[in-house]
């Protein structure tokens, strides 16, 4: 902590820093500390649970607050403040403060946020940590820009479609930690509320103004030209890294989404139903993943690559089938394709080292990963050499060419082995820097004449217990425990007490020291001046060690593809420009790992012209919504280039996948369940074509039965005559499966039950036509209601049975009230009792407010309505 008698110039010289960060948590270097102020103290200590205190007063008398954390142990608390979604500014000293002359000099030498992060104690892991830009018109026209500045890979694009849901869609499998919007705004939500709702643990911030195009570094600048809208995107994120991160601004690369850019567009919701990286429910901690079961990666680029194909299916054929085929060609070599994934196990992550070399955070050891990294790739690059590979595998080897000059600087200059903690001048190989090597030296001799001082006082004074140590304050001293203190010499002088000793110097210990330290800091000074020359001969190659990993990233996840095919007798999918969806014996990828063969394969057969709408029935717990999401997975695999769990599989290339699913609701918005669902079916009908696919479970259901019957028919009907989309919809809306028999393109199936006298037995299989039950009541006697509640229950699902949908039931002191029954003519153009509903109007008519004009007039149109016929069909 810092004396009260420099509080006031310090703080002079922190608000000076703060004001040029505002919005940022500066942490200020005192001596061992960094330090905050004020507000941020109090930020600081209740988000870090650290001591709060005060320090000094301003002229009214009021103590400034202040916490602090200590320096060696900042990068701990750096992560938790960057996973809380703060911005953070270092402050570090920039002169040693025993030399200084006055206040110490002080400035940023690093900024930290959540999405410009590359260490790894604060990253957490090997995934990729993005960094978005999202521009929005007031047009509903959308642009995007996303960085991983921690991998060197900058993604851009226009939206999914319009407005800010069309974007989100665009962003949601980035999942970016920071995003940095710019919005017109117009009639539409406003952008940032959207973003805020599906990525709330993202942090937010209106864009910063853009870069002029000319001040983007060459290299981006020549990729980045395009539609001018990704082109501020593109610009607005330039500006934001030029602050915080500007020596990585120049080492990143723009790379492609798919494609041509092109993808299986799956927006935020469907990544979430289908469950591809993250759980349904973000509560569910435990929760298995498509991205759990297919990570058999070996290496950091290879999970990146496969947790990114996941979620960015191709959606183009030519590329979708090279990547099968190189997986088949991985398949047919065998047991040697256990060898290529071994040798890809001695890869460390490489564009992660790149990076930190390029922003001065790499630590020693992690060059010496990179070079034995480089000396494994060369391995793969040999193991793909054999045995004739061609396509993509054939392009792959090509780029898993190590840069010889890089891997020659690196043997040329690192030792063997650097343990972590080493001192700048353990860093190099003998005789690779001679200033370095010569101090040294000088070090080494002048410690020899230390023990050789210590021997020698040891002699003359007949002291054997006598030592030389050293201490930070004190430097280097002789130590005499208590005992033998009487036969100190008259040339020690004392120079410190402890417990159970005296310690001394002499002038001839004090210039051997300071030949010692002398030593000492110049091979410091001029490691670390050969450190920085290093790095900077590392840097022409960083941006070649990024491309380096994305090659062996991808072959990583191309021999994991083809390793799971092996181990799991999955099968070559065929996906060519058709629409069909044919799948023989269908598996679901994540549910058929925990059950084994308990787990029910089923067909699947849709097509564009003949089949493209299914309407499953059946009971709860029958498999309707895990077949739905089994047909959308094994259709994100195929695209994704995986083999898949099936017998044989054709799928028509698919361009983008919608469900429906689930059971939500947006209280703090205003929005219902039902609501929520609306929105979301609406979504879909806007943007789904006929080379999609829509999986919906049960429309309609969060309203009345005829409401939500209602909107399922017209629902189905608009994608089965307008959309012409693949669809299927699982319903317990049994009166939907006679309407379908209408529709040209459209069939009823559902998962059989066996009917036994205790009750049944759900066989998971799917078969032919629609069933009438959905054995609801069976479903509730599993769950464990009350028998008085179950047996009443099953009273009045009998009498709904026998007479439609509708309830008659004895009011309090009355008797039985008659209620109309409901049946399925209400669709088909009739109505509850056509004579009924006459009957309730009639008696809604104010009769002694009519003239005998209206009355005769209502009399008419009653008449009319009975000589009409019942409408047909719709």
């Amino acid at each position: 902590m810092p004396d009260a008698s420099v509080v006031s110039p310090l703080l002079d010289q922190y608000e000076s820093v703060k004001s040029r960060y505002p919005g940022h948590l500066v942490l200020f270097r005192v001596g061992d500390f960094y330090e905050t102020f004020g507000d941020d103290a109090k930020l600081l200590a209740r988000e870090l649970d650290v001591v709060l205190t005060a320090r000094g007063a301003d002229a009214q008398g009021v103590r400034m607050p202040m916490a602090g954390v200590p320096h060696h142990a900042v990068e701990t608390y750096l992560g938790r403040l960057v996973r809380k979604g703060y911005k953070v500014a270092l402050c570090d000293q920039l002169e040693d403060a025993r030399q200084a002359k006055g206040l110490v000099r002080r400035d940023v030498t690093r900024v930290v946020t959540p999405g410009t992060v590359v260490e790894d104690q604060i990253l957490g892991g090997s995934d990729h940590s993005f960094l978005a830009a999202a521009v929005l018109r007031r047009n509903g026209a959308g642009a995007y820009s996303a960085v991983d500045v921690s991998t060197g890979e900058w993604l851009r694009g226009e939206s999914d479609g319009p407005g800010a849901e069309g974007l989100v869609s665009a962003l949601a499998p980035f999942q970016p930690r920071e995003i940095l919007w710019a919005e017109e705004r117009g009639e539409a939500p406003p952008l940032v509320g959207v973003l805020r709702r599906e990525f709330p643990g993202a942090r937010l911030e209106e864009a910063p103004s853009p870069l002029l195009e000319s001040e983007l570094p060459v290299a981006l600048r020549a990729a980045v030209e395009g539609p001018a809208l990704v082109s501020e995107s593109d610009r607005r994120l330039g500006a934001y890294l030029r602050a915080t991160q500007p020596r990585l601004l120049p080492h990143l690369a723009v790379v492609e989404r798919g494609a041509a850019g092109r993808r299986l567009v799956l927006d935020a919701k469907t990544l979430r139903h289908l469950e591809i990286n993250r759980p349904m429910n973000p509560d569910d901690t435990e929760g298995t993943t498509l991205l759990d079961v297919w990570d058999e990666t070996t290496t950091a680029p290879g999970r990146r690559t496969m947790s990114f194909w996941l979620t960015n299916p191709l959606a183009d054929v030519g590329p979708i089938v090279a990547r099968h085929e190189a997986v088949a060609a991985l398949v047919e070599r065998g047991a040697s394709l256990e060898e290529l994934r071994e040798r890809l196990r001695d890869v460390a992550d490489l564009s992660r080292i790149a990076t930190r070399v390029a922003g001065r955070r790499v630590r020693p050891e992690e060059l010496i990963a990179l070079r034995s990294s480089l000396r494994a790739v060369d391995a793969v690059r040999a193991r793909l050499a054999t045995g004739g590979l061609g396509g993509r595998l054939a392009e792959l080897r090509n780029e898993l060419s190590v840069p010889p000059e890089l891997a020659a600087q690196l043997d040329t200059a690192l030792p063997d082995a650097i343990a972590p903690g080493a001192e700048p001048q353990e860093l190099f190989r003998s005789g690779h820097a001679p200033d370095v090597d010569r101090w040294k030296s000088a070090e080494e001799a002048a410690l020899a004449e230390l023990a050789a001082l210590e021997r020698r006082e040891q002699e003359t004074t007949g002291i054997k217990g006598l030592k030389v140590g050293y201490n930070q304050v004190f430097g280097y001293y002789l130590e005499v425990t208590r005992p033998h203190l009487a036969r100190v010499p008259p040339h020690f002088h004392r120079r410190q007490t402890v417990a159970q000793a005296e310690r001394f110097v002499t002038e001839e210990l004090e210039v051997i020291e300071h030949r010692v330290l002398e030593a000492r800091e110049a091979a410091r000074a001029a490691a670390e001046s050969r450190w920085e020359e290093l790095l900077g001969r590392i840097d022409p190659h960083v941006v070649a060690v990024h491309r380096l990993a994305r090659a062996v990233g991808e072959v990583d996840a191309l021999a994991t593809f083809a390793h799971l095919a092996q181990a799991r007798g999955y099968v070559r999918p065929q996906v060519d420009g058709s629409g069909s969806l044919v799948v023989r014996e269908g598996r679901h990828p994540v549910l058929e790992r925990s059950l084994g063969e308990r787990f029910v394969p089923n067909d699947t057969d849709l097509d564009a012209e003949s089949d493209r709408l299914l309407v499953l029935t059946g009971p709860n717990m029958s498999g309707k919504s895990t077949y739905m999401r089994q047909v959308g997975l094994i259709v994100v695999l195929a695209q994704a280039g995986s083999f898949v769990p099936a017998r044989f599989a054709r799928i028509g290339c698919i361009s983008q996948l919608f469900t429906r699913m689930g059971f939500t609701d947006e209280i703090g918005r205003g929005k219902s369940s039902f609501m929520v669902e609306m929105s979301e079916v609406a979504e879909i009908l806007r943007s789904a074509d006929e080379r999609s696919l829509v999986l919906l479970d049960e429309v309609g259901r969060g309203t009345s039965t005829f409401d939500g019957l209602a909107i399922a028919w017209a629902t189905l009907r608009h994608l089965h005559d307008t959309v012409h989309a693949r669809t299927i919809v699982a319903t317990h809306y049994h009166q939907l499966t006679d309407l379908v028999r209408a529709l040209k393109a459209a069939r009823n199936a559902h998962f059989a039950v066996q009917d036994r006298p205790d009750g049944i037995v759900l066989l998971h299989r799917l078969v032919p036509g629609a069933t009438d039950r959905s054995y609801g009541v069976h479903v509730a006697r599993l769950a464990g209601l009350p028998p008085s509640v179950l047996a009443e229950a099953e009273r009045l699902l009998r009498e709904l049975e026998a007479g439609g949908v509708g309830l008659s039931a004895p009011a309090p002191g009355r008797g039985r009230q008659r209620t109309p029954r409901y049946t399925q003519a209400v669709l088909l153009g009739g109505g509850p009792d056509r004579g009924e509903g006459w009957v309730d109007e009639l008696r809604r008519l104010d009769v002694d407010r009519l003239s005998p004009e209206e009355a005769l007039e209502r009399l008419r149109t009653l008449r009319r309505r009975a000589d009409a016929p019942a409408d047909g069909p719709p």
